[in-house]
């Protein structure tokens, strides 16, 4: 198996001790992994574990057993010089009143009106279509278009839809004018509530995961070459391997360029997988009784970043007393340099009022996920399917967000693992 991370380390429980799983970073967990620097502990950005399988749920209460912290998400958009809560389609009061009335009114005209008929009428093909035919042109123009763009680096008329709709809220009509008026909720949406682990950071889950492996991950080794013919592969060690089958969480495009034998039309689909690149900040500073929020969209191009989040305003531990986690995310399609994402990261919280001021700051370190978000343009599913159609032929299996290319949760992961073990026994 290929990747200890959360779908490698779940297809290795579930396939109990045979099996040789090998990890190219020099511990397991993926991005599901805690640096620590002087008291703070930070995960690659959010790491909130949202359940919906009740198997899932019970394996990650056998594996950390009283020690999962549940949190009620506390989540903000910042718009038009104010703060409302997400999701913001359900509480836009507050915010001004021409804006307001917008997307109200295009909300019911989307719902109701002549206008919106076509849409009605119709699946939606691309993610632009689901967002005017279930929440209107307000609602799209005001938040929904400009925070996707700039998170996605498209717009969503040139994403699928298919693979977005359920991480949108779709509100009542009701919902939406109570939102108007101030009496807005905010349970909507698939990740109302999460676990964290009490102590360690999300590592502390991914650790107590790999302690019930029955044979541990070989961490610091890789796959060099794939001969799906002969059953061989060379690792990184010089060692020659043969194997039955494989369960990769790698990258789909780097799978289909390590495996002998590739067609020019497999290579051709791989090349036209994307993805951004998250360039992300994290920040330890002094507490500056901030706004509570654990994490805030950023949807308006005056902001550089998408997204800010502080993990010690959920959780506490993280952070040493006193003080105040955050990090700061960038969207991009390669990395971003320290020296232009740090100072943004600081200018961003400062203005919105998580910092007093720069010496509130202790210290500033970036991080860089290359492949953070899959990009589920028009050219995905076909170019996907392809992909792993042809390694699935010689006995390789996808899985997990990268493995299977798509937009998904850690718990997605963790069930592609187990779904990849019962392939395989």
């Amino acid at each position: 198996m290929l990747g200890a991370g959360l779908a490698g380390l779940s297809a290795a429980l579930h396939l109990g001790g045979r099996y040789r799983l090998i990890e190219r970073a020099d511990r397991v967990g993926g991005l599901c992994r805690t640096d620590e620097r002087a008291g703070f502990l930070f995960d690659a950005t959010g790491h909130w574990l949202h359940l919906r399988d009740p198997e899932v749920r019970r394996l990650t209460e056998e594996v950390l057993p009283s020690g999962w912290l549940e949190v009620e998400r506390r989540a903000g958009v910042f718009s038009n010089g104010v703060f409302t809560r997400y999701p913001y389609q359900v509480n836009t009061h507050g915010l001004p009143a021409p804006v307001v009335a917008e997307n109200v009114l295009g909300f019911i005209e989307a719902q109701f009106g002549e206008k919106g008929r076509a849409l009605r009428e119709k699946e939606p093909r691309t993610f632009g279509q689901f967002i005017l035919r279930h929440l209107g042109e307000g609602f799209a123009r005001n938040f929904m278009f400009p925070y996707n763009t700039k998170l996605w680096l498209v717009h969503p008329d040139e994403l699928a839809s298919a693979p977005m709709e359920r991480f949108v809220p779709r509100p009542t009509l009701e919902e939406v004018v109570q939102g108007a008026v101030g009496l807005g909720g905010d349970r909507a949406g698939y990740n109302a509530s999460f676990l964290y682990p009490r102590a360690g950071g999300i590592e502390g889950f991914t650790r107590a995961l790999a302690a019930r492996l029955s044979r541990p991950a070989e961490c610091g080794v890789w796959p060099e070459s794939i001969d799906p013919v002969r059953k061989r592969a060379r690792l990184s060690t010089g060692e020659e391997v043969r194997f039955r089958a494989v369960v990769a969480t790698l990258p789909l495009p780097e799978m289909a360029r390590l495996v002998a034998g590739a067609t020019p039309q497999v290579l051709e689909a791989a090349a036209a997988l994307r993805a951004n690149t998250v360039t992300y900040v994290n920040v330890g500073a002094r507490e500056a009784g901030g706004p509570p929020f654990h994490w805030v969209y950023l949807p308006e191009a005056r902001f550089r970043p998408y997204r800010v989040g502080s993990a010690s305003a959920a959780v506490p531990g993280v952070a040493p007393p006193g003080c105040r986690s955050y990090w700061v995310e960038f969207s991009a399609s390669g990395p971003l340099p320290a020296s232009e994402v740090e100072p943004a990261a600081i200018e961003t919280l400062r203005d919105l009022g998580f910092l007093r001021s720069a010496e509130d700051v202790l210290f500033a370190e970036t991080r860089t996920i290359p492949h953070a978000y899959v990009v589920c343009d028009r050219a995905w599913a076909s170019a996907r399917e392809v992909v792993i159609r042809w390694l699935a032929e010689r006995d390789i299996l996808v899985a997990g967000r990268y493995g299977r290319w798509e937009y998904s949760s850690m718990e997605d992961a963790l069930l592609a693992g187990k779904a990849a073990a019962h392939r395989l026994r």
